[in-house]
């Protein structure tokens, strides 16, 4: 389908990871010190990320890309916030409260 989505140009990031850290649905991940949109059908196409990006490399395009999937962006909040932090803190397996 044809939907409005993030792009991000390599050439001006710079690595800070502000804009993953904006990104609520995961869809933006810092690999090899840029940001890259991994996961198309994460994107909401709201652009929480284009305020933080401090030197305007995110932009929205118009383009064929995978209907944005809600529904696996709760699975993978709900996964990334059950898996065990790598310490011993007896209050890591308390980050989960089901109501």
């Amino acid at each position: 389908m044809i939907r409005k989505i993030i792009k991000i140009d390599e050439e001006k990031c710079n690595g800070c990871g502000a804009c993953a850290a904006a990104c609520h649905e995961g869809a933006i991940e810092m690999i090899n010190g840029k940001a890259k949109l991994t996961r198309e059908d994460y994107c909401d196409g709201l652009g929480d990320c284009l305020p933080a990006c401090p030197t305007n490399a995110i932009t929205f395009e118009e383009r064929e890309a995978p209907e944005y999937d809600e529904e696996a962006v709760k699975k993978a909040k709900v996964k990334k916030m059950s898996e065990k932090l790598p310490c011993g803190c007896p209050g890591t397996n308390s980050k989960l409260i089901k109501r």
